[in-house]
């Protein structure tokens, strides 16, 4: 049989329908691997969700204007090292800490917590002189709030969140280590639901009860005779 030189490339060795196949081909091939990575096929990571403390606000509870020039510093706080990491936690059973990459403390857990506290009480007393930890006000302060969270995380199999924090009142005048005001804040808090969503809710349902102790305390001070100026 006579060879004809249409259908053989004597420099490569192969007949050039044959080689415009493997082109088609690796074409192909590559409009399939750009879809891939387009959809999300190949194994693309899971976007983090960041939340925050303390973003919907309720009415002030505060009568008056005794407070509404109060100045009150919050912070610092002392945390347990699992709440040093910005993930949202969880406590599994036989004391696993399970940390969750996906759903994260905006800024931190600290910076939420100092920040939602701050807030909550300036709204409770009525006052725009509350400051959070390390802020430096440029007024004279009233009070110091310091914190030392022993416990605040969800307990998996009791579907709660576990909260125990002690705090200290501190009076301006005072020395940081002369005998201060001493309080505990400790509950077991059934969550909203088992939502990330949910546990940020209750998170902030815990706080937001705080600050309403903390206010009630720095409003029974301000109203005793020995915080008033002669």
């Amino acid at each position: 049989m006579t060879r004809r030189d249409s259908d053989w490339d004597a420099s490569r060795g192969m007949r050039p329908r044959s080689r415009r196949g493997l082109e088609l081909l690796g074409e192909l091939t590559g409009c399939l691997l750009i879809g891939c990575l387009l959809t999300g096929c190949l194994g693309r990571s899971p976007s983090v969700d960041h939340y925050m403390l303390g973003t919907s606000e309720g009415p002030s509870t505060a009568v008056g204007q005794s407070t509404a020039d109060v100045a009150v510093l919050v912070g610092p706080v002392r945390l347990p090292a699992y709440l040093e990491r910005p993930q949202i936690v969880r406590l599994e059973a036989r004391g696993e800490i399970e940390f969750d990459e996906f759903s994260r403390w905006l800024g931190g857990f600290e910076e939420n917590l100092l920040r939602s506290l701050s807030l909550g009480l300036a709204r409770e007393l009525g006052s725009i002189r509350v400051v959070a930890h390390p802020s430096r006000p440029p007024f004279p302060l009233d009070y110091r709030v310091r914190l030392h969270v022993d416990d605040l995380v969800l307990v998996a199999q009791d579907r709660a969140l576990r909260t125990r924090i002690r705090w200290a009142l501190i009076r301006a005048d005072e020395d940081e280590d002369a005998a201060a005001g001493l309080f505990l804040f400790e509950q077991s808090r059934p969550v909203v639901d088992d939502s990330v969503q949910g546990l940020v809710e209750t998170h902030s349902a815990a706080v937001a009860e705080l600050v309403d102790r903390i206010a009630e305390e720095i409003r029974r001070l301000e109203a005793s005779p020995e915080a008033i100026e002669p």
